[in-house]
């Protein structure tokens, strides 16, 4: 029964590397955005218009929201299979 309960445990691990690798892409990627954004100047910037800047904006929010949704929904998950587990380690 261990032995099931360490084979399950380690395969978790495994899922769990690989979200925090895929969240860690995210976070690049939302961290770059970020640095474009602070490099707009403050009065007058030269865009398409403002409707250029407006969409730019959501979309840099849109991104950063995504990764912290990402890493609720990475959260829970080890949350739950932490349970199942110890839950499984529990019973004889």
């Amino acid at each position: 029964m261990e032995q099931r309960v360490t084979t399950i445990i380690s395969h978790i691990a495994a899922s769990h590397r690989e979200m925090s690798r895929i969240l860690g892409t995210h976070r690049s990627v939302s961290t770059q955005m970020a640095t474009i954004a602070s490099d707009i100047p403050d009065s007058h910037p030269n865009f398409e218009g403002v409707g250029m800047l407006q969409e730019q904006a959501l979309q840099l929010t849109k991104n950063i929201t995504a990764y912290l949704n990402s890493l609720a929904n990475l959260e829970e998950a080890i949350a739950q299979q932490t349970e199942i587990v110890m839950k499984e380690m529990k019973d004889p």
